[in-house]
C-alpha cells in the first residue's frame, strides 16, 4: 500500500471518528437536556405536594370536611406516586446521561488516537522525503566537489 494510500485511509478512518465523536456528544446532550428537564419536573412535583401539605387546614375546613378530608388524601397520594415515579424517571436518566458521557469520552478518545496517528504518518512521510532530497542533494554536491577537484 502507497503512503498517499495509507493516508487516504487514515483520513477516511478520522472522518468516521470524527463523525461517530459528533453524535456520541450530541447525544450526551440530549440526554442532559432530558434530564434538566425531567430534574425540573420533579422539583414541581414536589413543591406543589410542599404546598397542598402546608394546606391541610383547608381541607378540614367546612360542612363536608370528611369528603374533603377524603379527596385531599386521594389526591395526596396520586402527587406521591407521581413523585415516586419522577424520582426514577430522573434516576433512569441519570444512568444514560452516565452511559452517554462514556460513549463521547471513548469516541473522542479513538478520534483523537487516529488524528495522533495520522500525524505521525504525515511526520514520517516529510522525514522520508527530507532524507530522500538530502541525499540528493548529498550527491549532487559530491558529484560537483568531484568535478571542481579534477579541473
Amino acid at each position: 500500500m502507497s503512503d498517499t494510500q495509507r493516508l487516504n485511509s487514515l483520513g477516511n478512518a478520522g472522518r468516521v471518528m470524527g463523525h461517530q465523536a459528533d453524535l456520541a456528544r450530541r447525544r450526551r446532550r440530549e440526554a442532559q437536556q432530558q434530564l434538566d428537564q425531567q430534574r425540573q419536573r420533579l422539583a414541581d412535583l414536589e413543591g406543589y405536594f410542599n404546598e397542598y401539605t402546608n394546606n391541610l387546614s383547608f381541607a378540614a375546613e367546612g360542612r363536608n370536611r370528611a369528603f374533603a378530608l377524603q379527596n385531599y388524601r386521594q389526591f395526596m397520594a396520586r402527587i406521591e406516586e407521581t413523585i415516586e415515579h419522577q424520582r426514577k424517571v430522573v434516576s433512569d436518566l441519570e444512568k444514560t446521561l452516565d452511559q452517554r458521557a462514556g460513549e463521547a469520552r471513548d469516541a473522542n478518545v479513538r478520534n483523537e488516537s487516529v488524528d495522533r496517528l495520522s500525524q505521525r504518518y504525515r511526520d514520517s512521510i516529510r522525514r522520508k522525503a527530507d532524507y530522500a532530497e538530502q541525499q540528493v542533494m548529498d550527491q549532487h554536491g559530491a558529484a560537483n566537489a568531484g568535478r571542481g577537484g579534477m579541473q
